[in-house]
């Protein structure tokens, strides 16, 4: 789990931890590129999808017994996925 370090944050005295590497990382190349070599980025994409998710089938299941709430998130995550894929649009560089 990659966690960015605040705007203040400063190298420790080692200086050899992963937290100063991406401290470094940050101050000499910026944020945005860090979030993309770090994959930082992925996470939003991946709240974004379960914001969705529960917006359009709620927070709760509906089925009691473990299979049959497998079945249920399987059935919705599928119509998700099919809803996506037709609302996207397709973008071409001019």
């Amino acid at each position: 789990m990659v966690i960015p370090p605040h705007k203040t944050a400063v190298l420790s005295a080692t200086g050899d931890t992963q937290r100063d590497h991406h401290i470094e990382v940050i101050a000499k190349q910026g944020r945005l590129a860090w979030q993309r070599i770090t994959g930082y980025n992925l996470r939003n994409y991946a709240e974004l999808a379960m914001q969705r998710y529960k917006r359009i089938f709620g927070n709760t299941m509906k089925a009691r017994a473990l299979p049959q709430q497998k079945t249920e998130a399987w059935i919705s995550v599928s119509a998700l996925n099919r809803m996506t894929n037709l609302g996207m649009p397709v973008s071409v560089k001019v």
